[in-house]
């Protein structure tokens, strides 16, 4: 026979609202780099649609982060999957085009920029999260 616990269960922690609004613009952003560089590379170059796959997993989990019903610990992962992503498209741009516009390199660093920008801030609010929530606990416990 199950006992109740003598503690109620801790509810995970979800990402805030600004972690929110941060995937939003990432978002925003990979959908703008999507329309006006990826289809353009992948009509000109249609081998490299395997190398596209992650980055477009990533675009769906992003939306599960807007939607804020994701734990923090799994949107670290997320996030930390989208810095690795954003480096790896900038990687992979600079060899699979051979002679870029202007207009398209000022885009692609723009985009990466910003992207890392969004990447990192998420990061370190969480982190942050997680250190004023630990900070209070230990207040908590200190008082007890």
């Amino acid at each position: 026979m199950l006992r109740p616990h003598a503690h109620p269960i801790p509810l995970a922690r979800l990402l805030s609202p600004l972690g929110r609004v941060l995937a939003g613009l990432q978002l925003a952003k990979e959908t703008a780099t999507i329309v006006l560089l990826g289809v353009p590379l992948l009509l000109a170059r249609p081998l490299l649609a395997p190398a596209a796959l992650p980055g477009l997993v990533l675009y769906a989990f992003r939306w599960v982060l807007v939607l804020g019903k994701v734990r923090r610990r799994n949107a670290v992962v997320i996030w930390v999957f989208t810095l690795v992503d954003e480096l790896w498209g900038l990687a992979l741009y600079n060899q699979a085009v051979d002679a870029p516009t202007m207009r398209q390199l000022r885009y692609v660093h723009w985009s990466y920029r910003l992207g890392l920008v969004f990447s990192l801030a998420a990061l370190l609010e969480i982190g942050y999260r997680r250190y004023r929530d630990r900070a209070g606990l230990r207040a908590l416990l200190k008082a007890a």
